[in-house]
């Protein structure tokens, strides 16, 4: 879907950090969206490893890594911050007026006086089905990111992947589709603990066939109407498919920040340590996209770097407004924009 949106800030990358430069801006009373490549917020955290255990968050002795995205998504709730998800930012240029046009896949425009930078090792793309002529169906009946209900209503629905993201989709497709088929390589899922009950549940009601097997080919011309689907060495299968939704995992790819007049340093960005702007005046980079003297790839170091990002960037969109150190336990102001007072 395309849009065009004026904001003071826009965020690139919606993993932790890029959630948690969302607050820090947020506090501070500026605008902002984010734009994210992947179907839903979290990066590495809910993409990689959603059950992983994470132990050095201040403040909380053991979290998941799919807890504590939720966590920070609660925590920027206040705000009502836009996350334009399943987006790649493919060009970045300046107006007339000096403010930056960040530009998407999909022909999203984004207008902004100040862009963050938080992608990471990069944006998340999408590996493809290696089924020969298929691609011809992408965006059809073929497609890589989660489908709206009304496409799901009534059809025969195959997703194929081992993933959390793969058993989520076959979850949440059981309330709209005809029929649900979870097809995966692996013997074990790569899913959380509370994800696997769930879709036990639903198998043993009938409500979603789970198969160990790969699509060797297909039937149809102008439409997809079956797949073959190899059980084992010696038995195949055909099934109706009306959507197919792939969920085989992502690869990184950085973007073109070259090409975006962001220099870069073995594909990371040199950044100041007192704003963690780059060279680009306007442009930060918070995160492990940043490289600076005695760097660590920490979370907690890029919420140190958002948070002095955000102060400068602040400072420089109201430069006749003194920016005044304030805390949440006792600042009114900082309270009303919690929604506390």
């Amino acid at each position: 879907m395309q849009v065009a949106i004026d904001t003071e800030a826009l965020i690139i990358g919606a993993g932790p950090i890029g959630l948690f430069q969302a607050f820090e801006l947020g506090l501070l009373g500026v605008d902002c969206h984010i734009v994210e490549a992947l179907d839903r917020p979290g990066g590495q955290c809910t993409e990689l490893y959603p059950d992983k255990p994470i132990y050095d968050i201040p403040g909380t002795a053991y979290t998941t890594a799919e807890d504590f995205i939720q966590q920070l998504l609660a925590q920027i709730k206040p705000f009502g911050t836009e996350i334009h998800t399943g987006q790649t930012v493919e060009s970045l240029t300046r107006n007339d007026n000096g403010d930056y046009v960040a530009t998407t896949e999909t022909g999203s425009v984004f207008t902004a006086k100040k862009i963050f930078l938080a992608t990471g090792a990069g944006a998340f793309t999408p590996v493809k089905l290696r089924v020969d002529g298929i691609e011809q169906f992408n965006n059809k009946q073929v497609h890589y990111r989660s489908l709206e209900k009304q496409q799901l209503a009534g059809n025969n629905v195959v997703i194929v992947g081992d993933n959390n993201t793969a058993v989520h989709c076959a979850i949440d497709a059981c309330d709209h589709a005809k029929s649900v088929v979870l097809l995966h390589r692996k013997r074990r899922l790569d899913a959380t603990t509370e994800s696997l009950a769930v879709l036990e549940q639903l198998v043993a009601n009938h409500r979603i066939e789970q198969i160990k097997g790969k699509i060797t080919s297909y039937t149809g011309n102008s439409s997809l109407q079956k797949i073959a689907i190899q059980k084992s060495t010696d038995h195949t299968q055909e099934y109706d498919v009306d959507q197919l939704i792939v969920k085989l995992g992502n690869s990184p790819k950085q973007s073109d920040l070259d090409g975006w007049g962001v220099a870069t340093t073995a594909r990371h960005i040199p950044v100041d340590t007192a704003h963690y702007q780059s060279e680009l005046p306007g442009v930060f980079a918070v995160g492990d996209i940043n490289i600076y003297p005695a760097k660590r790839k920490l979370i907690l170091c890029g919420f140190h770097e958002a948070t002095l990002a955000a102060f400068s960037a602040t400072a420089s969109l109201r430069p006749e407004k003194p920016l005044h150190l304030q805390y949440t336990t006792t600042s009114t102001e900082l309270q009303k924009r919690l929604g506390i007072t």
